[in-house]
């Protein structure tokens, strides 16, 4: 088997690990007698998590020099979706009871949520597009162009995670610091093969 197949094949079943951990905490008890509000943050936070390691694989593998690195950016990037629309459902669900007037009270005046659906909405056509085919459909330059959504969807979200934690979050300040150096080195490297 290919080294990047392993890679692949490793990131898509690790990806399962924190939601399995999750359900188990939920099932013996560990979340405590309300587990919604510990769900709704452990899923937020593996999204978000998973969402700045996928961008971060783009120059470690540069960084490495290892191509088959750049075969756990898919899966990754699939799993950090996955925790998103979990994180979403918790939230429609359990937190807002599934109470379509609660929901879109919420959704309507808190700017936290506002940012969080935006993330999630930019997120939608990059998940589906994340097969071959799409690269075939779209052509390479269009579905790259598509793609670069997942900067400002990464910006969204944690701003998002930045207000729901009241501001004070070192993990959100510390993925924000990863992020705004990643794309400054992304957009100073593009101007400079411009010039």
């Amino acid at each position: 088997m290919r080294a990047a197949s392993v890679v692949g094949w490793t990131v898509t079943l690790g990806g399962a690990l924190p939601g399995l951990w999750l359900v188990w905490q939920w099932q013996t008890g560990a979340l405590g007698f309300v587990p919604d509000e510990p769900l709704l943050h452990w899923t937020g936070r593996f999204a978000l998590v998973g969402l700045v390691a996928t961008l971060a694989l783009g120059p470690l593998h540069i960084a490495a020099r290892w191509p088959p690195l750049f075969a756990a950016r898919r899966p990754m990037g699939l799993w950090a979706f996955t925790y998103a629309v979990a994180h979403l459902a918790i939230w429609a669900l359990l937190d807002q009871a599934g109470i379509w007037e609660f929901i879109w009270a919420e959704a309507t005046s808190m700017a936290n949520v506002q940012l969080g659906l935006a993330a999630l909405l930019l997120l939608l056509p990059l998940a589906l597009t994340s097969f071959n085919e799409a690269v075939r459909l779209l052509t390479l330059p269009r579905w790259s162009a598509l793609h670069l959504l997942v900067w400002p969807a990464t910006l969204l979200a944690l701003t998002h995670a930045w207000m729901v934690a009241r501001f004070d979050s070192p993990l959100v300040v510390a993925l924000g610091a990863l992020t705004l150096a990643m794309l400054t080195t992304r957009l100073i490297a593009g101007l400079r093969g411009r010039g």
